[in-house]
């Protein structure tokens, strides 16, 4: 690979060459940017213990709504690894999504996607409809300890 400006035009993410086996960093500033390219804002998933977070608006107003995992050079993934990762997702108010980075027929990278939901335990949650990204606002903090009003429309509690 080499370390160029991008079709986005971000210095320093990575550009495919034809042929060459691409490094986990490579793959995750790939998927970095095919996300970006779709508007979302993409931050480090470490504390979720996937590769990245998504962030539909302004993450200092809303938490993430999607863990991003991206699946290794042999294209495979064992079935503890997702287990344990759909398990956790509710857990952490979140989807999951697998990202698979591989070379059309062109020799460009083409990023495939594969959303994963699960409400494995519903008692724990309330039930609520997401019809969209970026719900999950984040209260306000105030000074007055009897105001708990959050922004928006919806509130965690």
């Amino acid at each position: 690979t080499t370390a160029s400006t991008s079709s986005l035009g971000i210095k320093g993410a990575p550009t495919l060459v034809i042929g060459t086996m691409n490094s986990r960093e490579d793959k995750i500033n790939i998927v970095k940017e095919h996300f970006i390219r779709k508007g979302y804002r993409v931050h480090s998933g470490l504390q979720f213990g996937c590769e990245l977070v998504l962030y539909a608006d302004d993450p200092s107003k809303v938490h993430s709504d999607f863990c991003v995992y991206i699946i290794g050079d042999d294209g495979m993934l064992d079935w503890r690894e997702i287990q344990t990762m759909v398990r956790s997702m509710p857990d952490f108010h979140k989807t999951l999504v697998l990202a698979n980075v591989r070379l059309d027929e062109e020799g460009k990278s083409v990023v495939d996607e594969l959303a994963m939901a699960t409400e494995h335990a519903p008692f724990r949650h309330k039930q609520r409809i997401i019809d969209q990204a970026g719900l999950q606002r984040k209260k306000i903090k105030t000074n007055d300890p009897s105001s708990s009003q959050s922004e928006g429309t919806d509130s965690k509690e």
